[in-house]
């Protein structure tokens, strides 16, 4: 008897079917050499029921890149490793990009961030945010000029964004008047992308929010000059951002 139970148990064991599952998507805007920014999004899998890391999926579009390059989308495997060169004691994601020395390393800050490591595994300095923060597997909220005055409401985790034409090259642009404490967090610097055509053509700039607390949060941008705050900006626009 004690024979055919330790048969039928390793039978059982044989027929475990290993999946994978999302344990995570990270968002935000990275810098980039020769365009505006890029804006990342990065979904993580898991074997279940091990937990081991299994893949990911990695999509990075340029926003205003002048080689005309749009979304570029890359899967593979990832891995959970010790330490970043740095700090021992660190935890970091290691993408690997299917070439031959070719990985991405992003730093472990809590469970909610991934912070981008230069190719020496060490924490980038800069003033500029090397951060992606997880979010909700949503569709982000858009919010463009036409929505002014609108309430919206969102999933805490969820993703928001606003798109405001502009142009530059008249001198004007669009400022975000600094809000009070809320509900929304940055997902990265804004960024302004310049439409298709000539040197001076209108484009349009971007913010990205990522809907971290509950309560709400007013939004209030102003177009001007920037050398002009005294002078009443030429238009403004504002929304309401309600997140459950």
């Amino acid at each position: 008897m004690r024979v055919l139970a330790l048969s039928l148990a390793v039978a059982l064991a044989g027929c475990v079917t290993v999946s994978t599952s999302l344990i995570g998507t990270f968002a935000g805007v990275l810098p980039c050499g020769d365009c505006a920014g890029v804006l990342t999004e990065l979904r993580l899998y898991a074997e279940q029921p091990s937990g081991r890391a299994a893949r990911y999926e990695l999509t990075e579009t340029y926003l205003g890149a002048l080689d005309g390059r749009g979304s570029i989308a890359t899967t593979g495997r990832w891995a959970s490793l010790p330490g970043s060169a740095g700090d021992g004691d660190a935890t970091r994601v290691q993408l690997d990009l299917g070439r031959v020395g070719a990985v991405k390393n992003f730093g472990r800050i809590g469970d909610d961030e991934l912070r981008m490591l230069d190719r020496n595994r060490r924490e980038i300095l800069s003033n500029v945010s090397h951060s992606l923060h997880r979010v909700l597997d949503l569709p982000a909220a858009t919010l463009l000029e036409s929505d002014s005055g609108r309430t919206i409401e969102v999933e805490r985790g969820q993703r928001v964004f606003v798109v405001l034409g502009a142009n530059r090259g008249t001198g004007y642009d669009w400022a975000l008047e600094a809000p009070r404490p809320g509900p929304l967090t940055s997902l990265g610097s804004p960024v302004y992308v310049r439409g298709p055509g000539a040197y001076g053509a209108a484009g349009a700039a971007m913010w990205f929010f990522r809907a971290s607390g509950i309560g709400k949060q007013e939004l209030l941008f102003q177009y001007r000059r920037p050398t002009e705050r005294i002078t009443p900006p030429v238009k403004t626009v504002s929304y309401t951002v309600s997140v459950r």
